[in-house]
């Protein structure tokens, strides 16, 4: 599922497993890779300032809705995985999701690490403790957006995935 983006549910096809047996299998490998990874895989990852910049615009762009700038940033093959949903290709099927997010207000972006690569994360303005939602990566190809992975229909992805917040700040 992380590595070729299958589904959980075509997941359990191809394997011929439940379900409920494909997420407790990727709870145990993903746990058992952190093992393995040992102390080196709790280095924070180094991210240049313009990884960081780019990102932090397309969450400022989010936030303040304007969805035909960050569709001007499709590529024209951009493909869109929403976890446990749907996959989208094509420029002119994905710029269908940010209007999906345009209808709902229970969203605010901001730049963080999620498993040591750099992600958007999501958290709910109305949740007076601020937890994340969920988290969404991007793809980049030069200036383009090659892949967008949104993980909000996928709440078991959040339940071992190791956050962290990146501050403004961090790269004045």
């Amino acid at each position: 599922m992380d590595v070729l983006g299958y589904q959980p549910a075509e997941t359990a096809g191809i394997l011929g497993l439940t379900l409920p047996a494909v997420k407790a299998a990727l709870h145990r490998g993903r746990l058992r890779l952190r093992e393995v990874a040992g102390p080196d895989g709790d280095t924070p990852a180094r991210f240049s300032p313009e990884q960081r910049r780019r990102l932090q615009d397309y969450a400022d762009r989010f936030n303040a809705r304007d969805f035909d700038a960050l569709r001007d940033l499709l590529a024209e093959d951009v493909r869109l995985d929403l976890a446990n949903r749907r996959h989208l290709a094509g420029k002119k099927d994905v710029s269908v999701y940010f209007t999906r997010y345009d209808s709902v207000d229970d969203w605010r972006f901001s730049v963080g690490v999620a498993e040591n690569r750099l992600a958007l994360i999501v958290r709910n303005p109305g949740d007076p403790l601020g937890l994340v939602t969920h988290v969404v990566l991007l793809d980049w190809a030069g200036e383009k957006i090659a892949h967008i992975r949104d993980f909000k229909y996928a709440p078991y992805v959040m339940e071992d995935m190791r956050i962290a917040a990146l501050s403004r700040e961090a790269d004045r």
